[in-house]
């Protein structure tokens, strides 16, 4: 167990140590699941400090909470609300705020014992002084197995790519692409219901593009 934890905090230091050398922004997330006992619904709660860089001038405050329904051991629908505060790059931009609901289904599965998500999201996004929009998301996901200890996963590498298309194009919205996140991770499990990741995502705007640094905690539990 030290060996694995050992080659955990290598890697995460290699990944924080490239950052610090290069134009990253970073993203440091918190991402809790509170399970109802005796019941097929749980609570999902996230917070995430974005900043344009490593660890200061905020990007964006982002606060996002749903009610989850788990009917069948594979299958997840989520209603909820996220409260998103964005700001630009400087000491002395103005915040924008954004209301947005949304509603996603998760589906899991496995192909050569390799643990596959799938999750479609849809958004509703009420931000100050522009047009009401929506958005529509898609991402693939694949955590990799490295090492295990009683027969529970302990290391392992992570990857994803989201897609976001625009519902509609306005002002705000000047075509139906909106990004494409790309990430590779490790994440080492503290404990059963508790993993720390770190890993580095590519964001890819219309007319941009800049990798984040993203530190997060996974925590799973039951109320």
């Amino acid at each position: 167990m030290k060996k694995q934890f050992v080659l955990a905090l290598f890697l995460f230091s290699t990944l924080f140590i490239q950052a610090q050398t290069k134009n990253y922004g970073g993203w440091y997330m918190y991402f809790g699941t509170f399970n109802i006992k005796n019941s097929d619904f749980k609570v999902h709660f996230e917070v995430q400090d974005r900043y344009h860089n490593i660890a200061n001038d905020l990007e964006q405050l982002l606060i996002r909470t749903g009610l989850q329904y788990n009917p069948v051991e594979n299958v997840t629908f989520t209603g909820g609300y996220g409260f998103i505060q964005s700001e630009q790059v400087g000491e002395f931009d103005s915040p924008k705020i954004e209301n947005r609901l949304y509603q996603e289904v998760l589906l899991a599965q496995k192909i050569s014992k390799l643990p596959i998500r799938h999750r479609f999201r849809y958004e509703q996004r009420f931000t100050e002084n522009i047009d009401f929009r929506t958005r529509f998301r898609y991402m693939f996901a694949v955590d990799v197995p490295i090492t295990k200890q009683n027969d529970l996963t302990k290391l392992y590498a992570a990857f994803y790519n989201e897609l976001f298309i625009n519902g509609e194009i306005n002002e705000a919205s000047s075509s139906l692409f909106d990004r494409n996140r790309i990430y590779i991770g490790t994440g080492y499990k503290l404990q059963k219901n508790l993993a720390l990741q770190l890993g580095v995502m590519n964001q890819l705007l219309e007319n941009d593009a800049k990798p984040r640094i993203m530190l997060s905690l996974h925590h799973n539990f039951d109320i």
